[in-house]
């Protein structure tokens, strides 16, 4: 299966999830973090999902899947433990809907990759649908590489970014700085990120005189 990856901002985009059970609530989970808004098609539910449902994190129609249920989805995700229903999903939907049939690749137009995160960085490994056991091995190496400190320094990385951008260095200089806390010393030191953020607060304060003239 040859795929494009990409990183899609779902955030109150519509995701219709056929299927009730266990493994339709761990993609909800998914859904949920990324703030779409779901409806949740099976006239049965995993206890899970009826507590969110309770919670009013989702929508649910207690009812067999019908193609209509597709209208305004942008997402179509088919994870019943029926072949017969998640192909009637797949085939019913939209040309320009996305579509994800739960151990069946070659009737989906994406498929979900392990993910790991750690605040902002987000790392995925995907093996084009032939093993998903296997891409949750590789991500749980991983997760043993980039600990949970990734997290907040991707936090200190995004606030030097933006206070670097608005200070008057020259931009030749800005890229150097940039670079050069990139470099896992600074992951490994607070007391560098602080003396690098009070540096550059210095250059911002002077941007504030030259303004004021």
């Amino acid at each position: 299966m040859k795929s494009y990856p990409i990183m899609l901002n779902i955030e109150d985009k519509a995701v219709v999830v056929v299927g009730g059970g266990l493994i339709a609530y761990r993609k909800i989970v998914g859904l949920l973090q990324a703030g779409s808004s779901i409806t949740v098609i099976s006239p049965m539910i995993h206890s899970e999902i009826e507590q969110l449902f309770l919670e009013n994190k989702i929508a649910w129609k207690d009812k067999l899947f019908e193609s209509e249920d597709l209208d305004s989805a942008l997402i179509v995700i088919a994870a019943t433990d029926s072949e017969i229903v998640n192909t009637f999903v797949a085939s019913s939907a939209g040309k320009h809907q996305l579509v994800n049939i739960v151990d069946n690749p070659e009737l989906s137009t994406f498929h979900v990759p392990a993910k790991l995160t750690r605040g902002d960085l987000t790392i995925c490994v995907a093996t084009g649908g032939a093993s998903p056991a296997l891409s949750k091995s590789i991500r749980d190496e991983l997760a043993l590489i980039y600990e949970d400190s990734y997290g907040e320094y991707l936090g200190f990385l995004t606030l030097s970014r933006e206070k670097v951008k608005h200070s008057v260095l020259h931009q030749s200089i800005k890229t150097k700085l940039l670079k050069a806390i990139a470099n896992d010393t600074y992951r490994q030191s607070i007391n560098m990120q602080n003396a690098f953020l009070e540096m550059i607060d210095g250059y911002q304060d002077k941007s504030l005189v030259v303004l004021g003239g």
